[in-house]
């Protein structure tokens, strides 16, 4: 009974062990480093890391850019966008596409509308930080709801800056947030 009890504890000891290197080798772990190519931008805080031929959705942590126009081509449906959402998505491209980055992934969150987990990460390019860069160019608000209390004041005071230069969508007297931000869905007319 006792060589049971040993075995036991031993291969215990081994499974708590192995857990960690398991977590180590995933992705979307938090806080795990993750070096890759920018495949795509589909919004101008929102990326696509290829690392090793795993494709990686990347919510830019700390930043919600305005959101832009959606189109579903079969259905005809048309959810316009915000103000300077393509200037967002146009800056962001420019700053990323095409380039290999280093992601430092803070949460992972999972969408009932998408398969696949989404790395909310700080993206840096040559040791520059494109999370603060957007902020810094007036490209995105500081999104208060997912920042730490360390880094919600250095992210809230780039965005006053930005705010007091009306760099960017700060150039609008009052931009909407686009948290804030409700569309109405309309249904387009197919063109011949």
């Amino acid at each position: 009974m006792k060589k049971a009890g040993w075995l036991l504890v031993l291969w215990s000891s081994l499974l708590l062990l192995a857990a960690p290197a398991h977590a180590q080798n995933d992705p979307h772990h938090p806080g795990h480093i993750i070096e890759g190519l920018v495949v795509g931008v589909s919004e101008g805080d929102r990326l696509t890391v290829n690392s090793y031929g795993t494709e990686i959705p990347v919510r830019l942590y700390g930043v919600a850019a305005p959101q832009t126009a959606k189109i579903d081509k079969f259905t005809g449906w048309y959810k316009p966008g915000q103000p300077y959402s393509e200037d967002a998505f146009r800056a962001l491209s420019l700053k990323v596409l095409h380039q290999t980055v280093r992601i430092e992934i803070r949460e992972t969150l999972v969408y009932k509308t998408e398969p696949t987990q989404v790395a909310v990460a700080v993206v840096y390019l040559d040791g520059r930080n494109i999370n603060l860069e957007m902020l810094n160019d007036g490209w995105a608000w500081a999104n208060r709801r997912l920042l730490t209390r360390g880094d919600h004041p250095h992210y809230m005071g780039i965005e006053r800056m930005a705010r007091a230069r009306r760099m960017g969508l700060w150039a609008q007297e009052n931009p909407q947030p686009p948290w804030e931000f409700k569309p109405h869905v309309k249904l387009k007319s197919k063109q011949n």
